[in-house]
């Protein structure tokens, strides 16, 4: 390791000190030697002033801080305990190789810990599914449910081994309670560590999730296939953030960019795009790829780094955005790998769930004679259009004790029905168009049913409350025409509290998340599938549907809902 090397990690770390402040603390590489413990180490420290805002006051003040970073080289390992620093994590990526959790949690024994608390990234590439879940108990062994864990990344856990009390996260960090202790101390703690992770146990818990992978590793083995940007989640960033979004001319001149290209540029990114064995995207303006570096897969585009995206007065292309903040995923010929907030991770469940994933799809009969998802309106329409498929949805349902037409407006879904016999309510999602095995179709309507499935246990004030109000109307179509469909489809009003009452007591009750699409073909993705599972080339939207679908049947089940899918055959 080199002086320039460590100078340049100090130097980000107080690029925060105050104007014409001075360091109090200034050591570089001094090296200890530790005779008694027949060890010796080099360490660099620097602490100075720095400043931080003062939210809860309106004038203009600041609070004066004293940051540290210390910095202890051992062997061909470096360990960073800092505090109030800027952000040197460019840095180091530049420089080094993070060690993740996984190397962590091989450092001790299932049989030696207890799993207090746990944080699970779910691996969905739904921007509208729950992305996060936190545990917590005296022990999570036993007591957590492992059902789809292969598809959840554990980046936050806390442990207690015997007397002491550890916290590990994804990020490399590591939180060990004890009291204030010397830099001779530290740099025997950091000499502790390095020969746990160099001394890995196995466990079986965590073995249980996904983890954490090398890109070279994968690279070895499968090639990236498709690439999809998160565009709903970038958007929505935008929005949230107040950001402005402009487009740089041929000329060089900056304008801010109009309704009509912003939707051009929303519906290009909603698609899937596929890679060529050159990782080339397939499709797009013909100067877009994927290019491998040595740790990451960044996104580049011609026509992306002509929009710029203004924060706090900076401004940066589209481009960097979208991979500075990890809106974009990608798939590989083999399904069990994916790459998304950066990093690759491997599906410990993979293939193995196909068949009850394709358990999740319901033909139709009728579904091919689907021309639209609602059809033709007039004033005088009193039902939906025999060839739509909000008509095959309620005949499909015609045997439900209620059917709600809750389409438009604060809807949870475009039908809500309810079955005494059965026990059950189910939300259905619908969409129409033409047959085809593109996940592009099936994405939108995926985020709807996830986005709703909290909606699915709501209480008796909440339905009746939306009975009476928004279902007491007749429908009115998008486009403004006033019909004589009643969304109340199917059951009496006046009949329903006492109806609803007795369902949600019942101990029968079970709760069915519904998508109808018409555009699935239930023969076309078995006959898909099935290459995957017999390891068969597939094309990579092909992928991308097996992690959409996946992403909707565990998204459901973690919330104890059925999932379906309404098809053709």
């Amino acid at each position: 390791m080199s002086d320039e090397i460590v100078q340049e990690v100090l130097d980000a770390a107080a690029d925060n000190i105050t104007l014409d402040g001075e360091f109090i603390i200034d050591s570089f590489r001094q090296e200890r030697l530790l005779e008694e413990q027949e060890f010796s180490f080099v360490y660099s420290v620097k602490v100075f002033p720095s400043t931080r805002p003062v939210y809860f006051l309106d004038d203009d003040f600041k609070d004066i801080v004293h940051a540290f970073i210390l910095v202890i080289e051992v062997d061909n390992y470096i360990a960073i305990l800092k505090k109030s620093c800027a952000n040197i994590s460019d840095t180091l990526e530049k420089y080094f190789t993070l060690i993740g959790n996984k190397e962590f949690s091989s450092s001790f024994s299932d049989e030696d810990v207890e799993f207090q608390k746990m944080a699970l990234r779910n691996m969905t590439i739904s921007d509208r599914a729950m992305r996060t879940r936190s545990y917590e108990a005296a022990n999570l062994k036993g007591l957590l449910s492992t059902h789809s864990a292969g598809r959840s990344i554990p980046f936050y856990f806390k442990l207690r081994q015997g007397s002491k009390t550890k916290s590990i996260s994804g990020s490399g960090r590591v939180v060990e309670s004890s009291s204030r202790e010397s830099i001779d101390d530290i740099g025997v703690w950091v000499r502790d560590q390095i020969n746990l992770i160099e001394s890995p146990t196995s466990n079986n818990f965590l073995d249980a999730f996904a983890s954490k992978i090398e890109l070279s590793d994968v690279l070895e083995l499968t090639n990236p296939n498709a690439i999809l940007i998160e565009s709903s989640s970038l958007f929505e960033r935008i929005e949230k953030d107040d950001l402005t979004l402009a487009y740089k001319t041929r000329k060089g001149k900056k304008v801010s960019v109009s309704s009509r290209i912003f939707k051009k540029l929303e519906c290009a990114l909603e698609s899937v795009y596929e890679l060529d064995d050159e990782l080339n995207i397939v499709g797009g303006d013909n100067s877009s790829w994927v290019r491998e570096n040595k740790k990451t897969l960044t996104l580049h585009s011609k026509t992306l780094s002509k929009f710029r995206v203004v924060q706090n007065g900076k401004e940066i292309t589209l481009q960097k955005f979208i991979i500075k903040n990890g809106l974009y995923s990608i798939t590989f010929d083999d399904p069990k790998y994916m790459y998304f907030m950066g990093s690759c991770f491997e599906d410990s469940s993979g293939v193995s769930e196909i068949d009850n994933i394709l358990e999740i799809l319901q033909p139709m009969n009728d579904m091919s004679k689907v021309r639209s998802e609602k059809g033709k309106f007039d004033k005088s329409a009193s039902r939906f259009s025999k060839d739509s498929m909000f008509s095959l949805v309620e005949a499909v349902h015609k045997n439900d004790d209620y059917i709600f037409c809750d389409d438009l407006g604060d809807e949870w879904a475009d039908h809500i029905t309810f079955n005494k016999k059965d026990s059950n309510i189910c939300f259905v999602h619908s969409k129409h168009g033409d047959p085809s095995t593109s996940a592009s179709n099936l994405h939108d309507v995926v985020g709807q049913g996830i986005k709703n499935l909290g909606n699915m246990y709501f209480g008796m004030d909440l339905m009746l409350s939306k009975l009476n109000n928004s279902l007491s109307y007749n429908y009115k179509s998008s486009s403004g025409i006033e019909t004589n469909i009643a969304r109340i489809r199917k059951g009496d009003p006046d009949q329903f509290e006492g109806f609803l009452n007795n369902l949600l007591k019942d101990y029968k009750l079970n709760r069915r998340c519904v998508l109808s699409c018409s555009f699935i073909s239930k023969s076309d993705v078995e006959r898909e599938f099935f290459k995957i599972k017999n390891k068969a080339p597939v094309r990579g939207h092909v992928t991308q549907l097996f992690w959409i679908i996946s992403s909707f049947a565990h998204a459901a089940k973690d919330m104890n809902t059925i999932p379906l899918i309404y098809c053709n055959k």
